[in-house]
Order: structure tokens, then sequence, then C-alpha cells
């Protein structure tokens, strides 16, 4: 690599070309900071830069800006290694973007490994941290023989000055950034939205169907129980009595009585609630939300553990509704946990002082993100894709919550399931 032996010569420059967006504020420094510019830096750079100013890719943005930027002061300082490390504000997971560009002829070392720097290998490195940006953004120039002297080293001034640069240039990229986002969560709320429209009209179809299943369940219920009574009351010295037809009919009754509540109850559960809070047997409406949830925990090889606590009596709420935030819980968590070998575990117990029930229900699932962990209740956030959910269920159960004078909260690491915990006020009469 050489060396600059000499000072370079200043320059006169001819006028900077005309910007086309008339935005020169790029290149501008607070006054306090203008005054600290040496004359050393060649009047030819700073046009150079100015330039470059002018014609970075906002509209395409941050990431082009960056690229841009740093491919810029490389062509400025040719014989210098120039790099970046922009950490995105939005990124999932926020891994920074590392921009790096060598002289010609130079090559890259691993040797002296410092994770500050972007060229260990070289003796001497300058960082400009990016001002109003990520933490960890930074713009680098290194060299081998360039000692890099904050007051003496024009190349140090000139990526001083190249930070400022890509520093509001990021700005205005988020800037334009904005309303293209904005258009885009627009949509996705609108399809979201045509897809909760879609599950109401199904539900409602859903409904009536059940309602018309309860007369032939009632019907066969009803045979068969008759069939049993006269099996069993057969005239003495008639024919034999067959006890595997007896059993079957017996089954036949049970499937069809527990298809008729199971149907009875959906239509409760899906009838407009009437709003009113009043006491409301807890362990009820959950082993009620395990009866609803049965064909989804039965579909992943599910098992469902109780473990309610023996003085945990009625809470105040609305029993619908309450079912409908269980019955959420219940299909998010079966949905998580590992199929033929997940847990669901509902657990109950009453708080010091008896005036709040504590409720948990814990999966043996991989987990939430930390990343999601504070978005799991907003609405519309879903990681399952369009055809499984519109990431409504969990917004749905913290507004029933909070109406309820409830609390919901969610605790996971990731790889070891998820648990909720959930706060309900004990009924007391008034």
């Amino acid at each position: 690599m050489r060396k600059s032996t000499s000072r370079p010569k200043r320059k006169e420059s001819a006028a900077p070309p005309r910007a086309r967006n008339s935005d020169t504020t790029l290149l501008q420094e607070p006054s306090s900071q203008r005054a600290r510019v040496p004359d050393v830096v060649p009047a030819a750079w700073l046009d150079r830069l100015l330039a470059a100013a002018i014609d970075l890719p906002v509209a395409s943005g941050e990431r082009a800006v960056v690229t841009a930027v740093v491919d810029a002061v490389a062509t400025i300082l040719p014989d210098y290694a120039v790099g970046a490390c922009f950490v995105p504000a939005a990124s999932t997971p926020r891994d920074p973007l590392l921009v790096k560009r060598l002289p010609e002829g130079a090559r890259e070392s691993a040797a002296g490994m410092d994770p500050t720097r972007l060229f260990p290998s070289l003796a001497h490195e300058h960082v400009s941290p990016l001002p109003g940006t990520t933490t960890g953004s930074t713009l680098h120039v290194a060299s081998e023989a360039d000692p890099l002297d904050h007051l003496q080293s024009p190349a140090v001034h000139l990526v001083d000055r190249a930070a400022l640069v890509l520093a509001r240039a990021l700005g205005v990229a988020r800037d334009l950034a904005s309303p293209a986002r904005t258009g885009r969560d627009e949509r996705a709320l609108e399809e979201r939205l045509m897809q909760a429209d879609k599950l109401a009209t199904f539900g409602q179809i859903a409904a009536g169907v059940v309602h018309e299943l309860n007369n032939p369940l009632t019907s066969i219920v009803a045979y068969s129980d008759y069939l049993i009574r006269k099996a069993l009351a057969h005239p003495t010295g008639g024919p034999p009595r067959d006890e595997d037809d007896v059993e079957r009919l017996r089954r036949i009754s049970d499937s069809a009585n527990r298809m008729l509540r199971f149907t009875r109850d959906l239509v409760s559960y899906a009838r407009p609630s009437n709003g009113i809070a009043g006491p409301v047997v807890l362990h009820g409406v959950m082993d009620q939300a395990v009866a609803f949830c049965e064909h989804v925990l039965a579909s992943t090889g599910v098992r469902v553990e109780r473990r309610y606590g023996a003085d945990v009596l009625t809470v105040r709420g609305v029993s619908e509704q309450l079912v409908q935030v269980f019955v959420n819980l219940l299909t998010n968590a079966s949905q998580a946990a590992p199929a033929r070998e997940g847990c669901v575990v509902l657990s109950t117990s009453l708080e010091v002082g008896a005036r709040r029930v504590r409720v948990t229900v814990e999966d043996n699932g991989s987990g939430i993100a930390r990343d999601h962990l504070t978005q799991v209740f907003v609405p519309f956030f879903t990681t399952k894709g369009d055809r499984h959910g519109t990431g409504l269920g969990l917004s749905i159960v913290k507004s029933i919550l909070e109406a309820h004078d409830g609390e919901i909260q969610v605790e996971s690491e990731p790889g070891h399931g998820a648990r909720f915990v959930l706060e309900l006020p004990v009924w007391q009469r008034g």
C-alpha cells in the first residue's frame, strides 16, 4: 500500500453539480463542527463527496444508501480501506449490514481479530459513529501506513464528514420508506379483515348447521334409550338377551348424548352474550373449552392436564366470553405443542387475600421468539401465515380479560414452550 509522503495540493474546482433534488443539506455540518475541518482536506475531495451526496439512492432504501456512501468514499480514498457497519432499526433479527472496500491489490487477514474493527489486519483504523442512527452504526477508514491522526489526517476528516452525509441520507431514506410501508400495512390489514369476515360468515353458517343437527341427534338418543330399556325388560321365558347388542346400544346412546351436549353448548357459545357479568364457575368454563377443542387436540395428539386448585370456585365474568378466552388459548397451545408428544397444562390457584384467581395455560412447544413476545397481543400479528389464522385470537383474549378487570401476560424461552398467565377477579356478592 502506498503512503502519501506529501500533503496533497489544493486544487481549484469547478462549481459543484446542481442538486437535482435541490437538497444540499446532506453535506452541511453543524456550525460547531465546521471550524474543525482543516484546510488540509483537498477541495476536490469535498466536491466529489458533495456530488455523491446529491446522487445518493435514498429512494432505494437504507442499505442502498450505505453501500453508495462506502463506494463513494472508497473512490475518493483509493489507498485506504473503507467500510461501514449499519444496524437497521427494524430488522428481525437485528443483523448488521457490513460493507467493506479494500485498496486494489490489498488482502484482508483475520490475524489480530478485534470485534470493534472492520479491518483488524491493518495497523490503523478510525471509526466515525453515525449520529442519530441505531447504536453500533459506524463508518470506518483503515490504513497500514497512515497513523490516521484525528487532527492531521485528511482521510479522517473526510470520513467524519461522510459519516454526517450518511446519517442524514439514512434519515431521508427512512422518511421516504414510511409511506410505502404504511401502504403495505394497510393492504395487509384489508386482506386480514376480509379473512376475518369470511370466518365470521362461516361461523354463522356452521351455527345454523349445528342447530339443525339437534333434531336428529335428539331422535337417536330417544330411540337408543328406548331400545336399551326394551332389551333389559324382555319377558320371562323369551329368547335370551344378547349382552353385546345391549352394549352396542349403550355406546350409540352415549355417543349421541355427547354430540347433543356438544352442539347445544356450541350454539350457546355462538349466541350473542348479554354482556352482564355474574358468578362463573371457572373450572366449568375451562372444561367446556377443552370439550370444544377436543377435535383439535385429538388431531395433533396433544393431551391436556388439569391441575385445578381445590379452593377456586367462582369468578366474576361472562361465561360465554371466558369460554372463548380458553378456546383461543388451547387452540394456540395445541398448535404449538409437538405432535403426539404435546402437553398443555391448565392450572388454577387462589391468590393471597382471595380476591383474584391466577390461571396458567402452558405448553411444551418450541416457544415464542423474543422479538415476538411484545407483539403477540397486537391485532393481526401472526407467524402462522394467512391460511392458519388471522392473528386476532390473542388480541381478542386480551380485550375480553381487560373488560373483566383481568390481566394476561406471556412468558417464553425459545425451545421451552410458552406460558400464559391470567388473573381474574373472584366473585363477591355486592
